[in-house]
């Protein structure tokens, strides 16, 4: 499983320190050949207005196939907090739209102790963050049973 950034600072990387499973693959899509396995891609963003508009594009690109392997599966996009306060409104709304077009989206929370350690996984497990690794867990146990 890769993570996909929908922009710079999406949060990837620490994405996948905390969820223990999953490699980041910065901010574009996997490049197949037709040898290689399928690759299955959470996107991630930013709870803001350039995150979500950016998730909208690249979530419109897979939609599209616009340079994207039709054996990449998107299980999902997560919108990241990007702040301790609550979402602007057109991050929300743009949220909503995107639930009608991708699989799943998921909300991670703002971690204030994530800004003051080099190595995430120092500060334990964040409760959205397990809720988050066992929504996408099944995901992938679900996908893996359709394909058998």
């Amino acid at each position: 499983m890769w993570w996909v950034g929908c922009h710079g600072g999406a949060g990837t990387s620490t994405l996948a320190r905390l969820v223990g499973f999953g490699a980041d693959f910065g901010a574009a899509w996997p490049a197949l050949t037709p040898a290689m396995p399928g690759a299955q891609v959470v996107l991630v963003c930013r709870a803001s207005a350039s995150g979500t508009w950016s998730a909208t594009g690249a979530v419109e690109q897979w939609r599209r196939r616009a340079g994207v392997s039709r054996m990449t599966w998107l299980l999902g996009v997560v919108a990241v907090a990007a702040s301790p306060r609550r979402p602007p409104r057109i991050a929300t709304q743009r949220l909503r739209l995107l639930s009608g077009w991708a699989p799943q989206i998921w909300r991670v929370g703002w971690t204030d102790d994530l800004l003051a350690v080099d190595e995430p996984t120092d500060i334990g497990i964040p409760p959205d963050i397990e809720a988050l690794r066992t929504a996408i867990w099944h995901t992938l146990q679900a996908k893996q049973k359709g394909r058998q």
